[in-house]
């Protein structure tokens, strides 16, 4: 049974994570989310019979209860992306959904009822339900309301980890939960990064001060799968914890790319971040989460599609921008003219694309002068000229070359 318990938690939890309420919004420090079997701040450790496979009935209430509080984070992202089709709700929904099944596994394998709903937004244990509609209600008001609503989440979800953590030596429950944490921490980094870019600052309200700022001090957590000790589990392969081991967050900074070239990334305010090479400089959309990954002695960077896909951006901003103006019948992209990195849905596709849009000269049946919106989009992974729009009348125009 080990074996096959085993082999279930890795299926489940080696898919790609990605990743303030006030009173009346989350429970107070110490209490937990709620359970149907009490508060999991209340339980006391009892010892397991790992050969009889016997749980206490603590450890399953702790199980209960993070099978729906990970399916309540799932559904407060999946609300708040409807809302405000921000990304990062999306891809963390996603990630928050193989935490739900990894739990799903553990009730299944120990004979335990599942008590969570296969309803969005509808839970069993009604402390749950309340505090869904709190949420919801309070990421509705603003776009920055709706990212502290998720590191809110995501601190009590720490909070609860830490207590059930201590409170069992069942091995395979500590495989999860210690898993569960990590993807945790990686939430909570990107929330608060994606709440100051929004001008706002988020301070703990269930973990200690210190474990956050420890939390935001260090890197993403990624790649091998994790024992109770947080030591790689020597069983998993390394071909089993994906190209991700490496990645992290880009940055401020001087990056060396494909080819030997130097990138240079500055973060912005509003969210925004500018990526340059040459002496083209590029706007990337604040809606794309922006990777990077060590590869030998370069650096691959990457954009998180809404649709889960990591989109490596292989052409560089001044080769796309060169691509485009040469479409475009242009020379140079001056003052009437800008480069965006964005998402863009072409048919039953989601890619990674420049979009260069200017304004040009023309001269319509070659006699009247008239200034003309054009816009050319290079996908951002192979340099292939996917788009290229201009006004109804352009066949009418001469266009020459500026």
């Amino acid at each position: 049974m080990k074996k096959i318990l085993l082999l279930s938690i890795i299926g489940i939890l080696m898919v790609p994570m990605v990743l303030a309420a006030g009173p009346g919004g989350v429970h107070e420090p110490g209490t937990g989310m709620g359970s149907p079997m009490g508060e999991a701040g209340n339980y006391q450790a009892v010892e397991t019979d790992p050969e009889q496979n016997i749980l206490s009935e603590s450890e399953i209430a702790g199980l209960k209860l993070m099978r729906e509080e990970e399916k309540l984070a799932r559904d407060v992202y999946l609300a708040l992306y409807e809302k405000w089709g921000m990304p990062i709700f999306n891809n963390i929904a996603k990630s928050e959904q193989t935490h739900t099944d990894a739990v799903k596994t553990l009730l299944d394998l120990y004979g335990i009822g599942d008590p969570a709903s296969v309803d969005q937004g509808i839970f069993t244990d009604q402390e749950l339900q309340t505090l869904y509609d709190d949420l919801v209600n309070k990421g509705d008001a603003s776009l920055l309301e709706a990212l502290i609503v998720g590191a809110t989440i995501e601190d009590l979800d720490i909070k609860d980890l830490n207590e059930l953590i201590a409170q069992t030596e069942n091995q395979d429950i500590l495989l999860v939960y210690n898993n569960l944490r990590k993807g945790s921490r990686n939430h909570m980094r990107s929330f608060v990064r994606q709440i100051e870019n929004n001008g706002g600052t988020y301070t703990a309200q269930f973990i200690e001060q210190s474990e956050l700022d420890e939390i935001l001090g260090s890197p993403q957590e990624s790649g091998p799968m994790l024992d109770e000790n947080s030591n790689i589990i020597p069983r998993v392969s390394p071909e089993l914890r994906g190209p991700q081991e490496q990645r992290g967050m880009l940055q401020s900074g001087n990056y060396q790319v494909s080819g030997g070239r130097m990138m240079n990334v500055q973060q912005q305010a509003n969210n925004r971040m500018v990526i340059q090479t040459g002496a083209i400089s590029v706007d990337c959309s604040p809606y794309l989460e922006m990777t990077q990954e060590r590869a030998q002695n370069e650096t691959k960077i990457y954009a998180k599609l809404s649709n889960g896909r990591n989109a490596e951006i292989k052409i560089m901003p001044d080769m796309a921008s060169r691509a485009a103006l040469q479409r475009l019948n242009l020379r140079n992209c001056t003052d009437d003219c800008n480069i965006e990195l964005k998402e863009a849905n072409l048919g039953n596709q989601v890619r990674a694309v420049y979009e260069v849009r200017a304004q040009r000269n023309s001269k319509v049946f070659g006699i009247f002068s008239a200034r003309m919106q054009v816009q050319a989009q290079v996908d951002a992974e192979t340099g292939e000229i996917i788009q290229v729009n201009k006004p109804w009348w352009a066949f009418l125009a001469v266009e020459p070359e500026e």
